[in-house]
Protein backbone atom coordinates (compact mmCIF):
# COMPACT_ATOMS: atom_id res chain seq x y z
CA UNK A 1 0.00 0.00 0.00
CA UNK A 2 1.21 3.52 -0.46
CA UNK A 3 2.43 5.18 2.10
CA UNK A 4 3.04 8.82 0.34
CA UNK A 5 0.50 11.33 0.06
CA UNK A 6 0.53 12.07 -3.38
CA UNK A 7 0.97 8.38 -4.14
CA UNK A 8 -2.32 8.01 -2.60
CA UNK A 9 -3.79 10.48 -4.24
CA UNK A 10 -3.02 9.24 -7.82
CA UNK A 11 -3.92 6.10 -7.05
CA UNK A 12 -7.37 7.01 -6.20
CA UNK A 13 -7.56 9.47 -9.33
CA UNK A 14 -6.70 6.44 -11.60
CA UNK A 15 -9.34 3.79 -9.92
CA UNK A 16 -11.87 6.66 -10.88
CA UNK A 17 -10.33 6.93 -14.42
CA UNK A 18 -10.53 3.45 -14.62
CA UNK A 19 -14.02 3.35 -13.94
CA UNK A 20 -14.75 5.87 -16.52
CA UNK A 21 -13.23 4.31 -19.18
CA UNK A 22 -14.54 0.70 -18.13
CA UNK A 23 -17.93 2.61 -18.28
CA UNK A 24 -17.33 4.17 -21.65
CA UNK A 25 -16.28 0.90 -23.20
CA UNK A 26 -18.96 -1.16 -22.43
CA UNK A 27 -21.42 1.29 -23.49
CA UNK A 28 -19.26 1.31 -27.06
CA UNK A 29 -19.37 -2.63 -26.77
CA UNK A 30 -22.94 -2.50 -26.18
CA UNK A 31 -23.64 0.45 -28.98
CA UNK A 32 -21.76 -1.70 -31.43
CA UNK A 33 -23.30 -4.78 -30.52
CA UNK A 34 -26.95 -3.72 -31.08
CA UNK A 35 -25.82 -2.23 -34.85
CA UNK A 36 -24.48 -5.48 -35.49
CA UNK A 37 -27.74 -7.33 -34.49
CA UNK A 38 -30.28 -4.49 -36.59
CA UNK A 39 -28.10 -4.67 -39.49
Amino acid sequence: MANIKSQIKRIKTNLKAQERNKAIKSELKTAIRRTNEAV
